[in-house]
């Protein structure tokens, strides 16, 4: 974690340039810049690297500094801007200086946002900063004045910012009077407003529009004490307030600042195709060397997929594969791009398999119930099967490939699963081993991949397995927590695992899932966004490898969560996956 400052740049050097991915905070200092860093390390999944430049709206020197430090720079740079006076100058330089940025470091991508000068969490600094001015005992009511002081200098759009951060610190206080007082604009000027408002019968509490004190701030204090002399002495009637400048909540504002324009940028990229220009392809990087712990690595098409998959699939005559495919929720399910780079990397004949579910239907809302009435109605859920892997493009991949596609639900309907020989059923679901197809048993000993896509810490390949219940509505099986969930594809695991060399992998060679309350996507388990083809796989003899190193790779820490608890205790979490070195940049990408 970096935060830059003159003493820190002097130490360091260039510090812009260490990470590909940097917030840049134009204003503020180094103890905002560290704070803010700490507080993105949790929901970007990695350490970002946040550089403050001091006075980057008043001297031009800091802003020469930051060109300097990212010349030559490659990655991607976030401006944001701390002045709440954002007006046509400030904007302008803004503009300016992401050009320089752009010529100075043609490898960078730069972007940047406006300050809202009306963020709730900045009313709440800016009022909690009037408080301990006031010693936590604020005037009465009816007593209470309030003056929010501007330099007022930029254009009528930043003024009006002014007056609406004015009424909303007037109505989070309660004060009696709100005014507004500006040091470089005659309407009204703060010498003229502080010496009409100094008759008044209130006390007066004076708030800089800043987050941090400068030379504006001595200039108003001045200005406030000229007044306070020519008031026959009656200093008491104002209060000026110090900024909020190490204020724990304008750290969290300013955080959310950079993680709405980060997501922004992750949203537009879903959308827009990077330009090839900026498309570097180079050798495929792998770590881990032990398939029993787990491997991971860079895949972006079938060849370096082949790379990743263990000797036994490559060998092998028939190999069968889960993919998944639960629905039409965009990015969520093996898509034609990763299913067509997996059929084209395994030589030999590949069986997949899937079931039936009730979230392929397109139809609308049907009258019979999908838990009591499904087999009854299996044409129509057939013929909505067939419709989603046309609609998909899966099909066309299927057919091309000469693929087999094996639908479980169809064979537990027909009477073809039950448990196969020599199989011990799990006393807590002893159910799941009747739900074998028996083609699938006549088979033990084959490979068997469970090929799942990025979708969060808990939604991998041993989560994959639940689709081999052949029930198109599986909610019983559910349960009441994650933890049930668990469980019952533990149990899946050892089941599948006693007949098949099964292994686990991990994929997002066309996107991953990021589940966000506020994303651009909506399914039935919330909102998400799809990051674009990070490129990245890992896998694992076995499922809990895989899926441990894709969860660190997401930011999730395995041993802090209730759901690999039951997995560890029931599969056992390989100690190398749980420690294997990861490539920072790999985890920024699913961020």
């Amino acid at each position: 974690m970096l935060a830059a400052a003159s003493v820190e740049r002097e130490r360091t050097g260039a510090v812009a340039k260490a990470a590909p991915v940097r917030f840049v905070l134009l204003g503020g200092n180094e103890w905002l810049a560290a704070a803010v860093a700490s507080a993105l390390e949790k929901p970007l999944g990695f350490d970002a690297e946040v550089v403050a430049y001091p006075g980057w709206t008043r001297t031009p020197e800091a802003r020469e500094r930051l060109v300097e430090d990212c010349r030559g720079a490659s990655g991607e740079a976030f401006l944001l801007p701390l002045d709440l006076e954002f007006g046509l100058l400030e904007k302008d330089a803004v503009g300016q200086t992401a050009a320089e940025l752009r010529r100075a470091a043609p490898e960078l991508e730069v972007h940047y946002d406006a300050p809202r000068a009306n963020h709730p969490l900045l009313v709440e600094a800016f009022a909690d900063a009037v408080i301990q001015g006031c010693r936590g005992q604020l005037p009465r009511p009816e007593r209470l004045g309030l003056i929010l002081a501007a330099s007022g200098r930029g254009d009528a759009g930043s003024r009006a910012d002014s007056y609406a951060l004015m009424r909303l610190l007037w109505e989070r206080l309660g004060a009696a009077r709100g005014e507004v007082a500006f040091l470089k604009h005659m309407q009204p000027f703060a010498a003229d407003a502080f010496e009409r408002l100094g008759r008044e019968p209130l006390d007066w509490i004076v708030v800089p529009a800043l987050t941090e004190r400068d030379e504006r701030f001595d200039h108003l204090e001045l200005i406030l004490n000229d007044a306070r002399r020519a008031g026959d002495g009656e200093v008491s009637s104002f209060t000026l307030i110090e900024p909020p400048c190490e204020h724990a909540v304008l750290v969290h504002a300013t955080a959310q600042r950079a993680l709405e324009l980060w997501r922004s940028k992750r949203q537009t990229e879903v959308v827009r195709k990077r330009s090839p220009k900026r498309e570097t392809r180079r050798a495929a990087v792998r770590v881990g060397t032990n398939l029993d712990d787990g491997i991971a690595a860079e895949v972006r098409n079938a060849d370096e997929l082949r790379a990743l998959l263990p000797e036994a699939v490559l060998d092998a005559e028939t190999t069968f594969v889960k993919v998944t495919w639960h629905g039409y929720a965009t990015g969520t399910y093996t898509d034609p791009a990763a299913l067509d780079a997996l059929l084209e990397a395994i030589p030999g004949r590949v069986v997949l398999l899937e079931g039936h579910t009730s979230s392929r239907n397109t139809a609308g809302r049907v009258e019979w119930d999908w838990e009591t009435e499904a087999e009854a109605n299996r044409a129509w859920i057939r013929a909505q099967e067939n419709e989603y892997l046309e609609r998909t493009g899966l099909a066309e991949v299927i057919r091309r490939r000469r693929a087999t596609y094996l639908n479980v639900t169809e064979e537990f309907w027909d009477g073809r699963c039950g448990a196969p020989s020599g199989s011990a059923p799990d006393p807590e679901f002893p159910e799941l081993a009747e739900f074998v197809p028996t083609v699938l048993a006549e088979n033990a000993g084959a490979p068997l991949v469970s090929f799942a896509r990025f979708k969060g810490p808990t939604r991998l390949s041993l989560a994959n397995l639940f689709g081999l219940i052949p029930a198109p509505l599986r909610a019983r099986w559910h349960g009441p927590s994650i933890t049930y969930l668990a469980r019952v594809c533990c149990s899946l695991a050892k089941l599948y695992g006693s007949l098949f060399d099964l292994y686990g992998v991990v994929e997002s060679v066309n996107g991953a899932v990021r589940w966000d309350r506020r994303g651009l996507y909506r399914s039935r388990w919330g909102n998400y966004d799809v990051v674009p083809a990070p490129g990245v796989a890992t896998a694992s003899r076995g499922i809990a490898g895989a899926d441990v190193l894709a969860a660190r790779l997401q930011g999730q820490d395995p041993r802090r969560s209730a759901y690999y608890e039951v997995v560890e205790s029931e599969l056992g979490l390989p100690e190398g996956a749980l420690s294997l070195a990861l490539p920072e940049d790999w985890s920024r990408r699913f961020a």
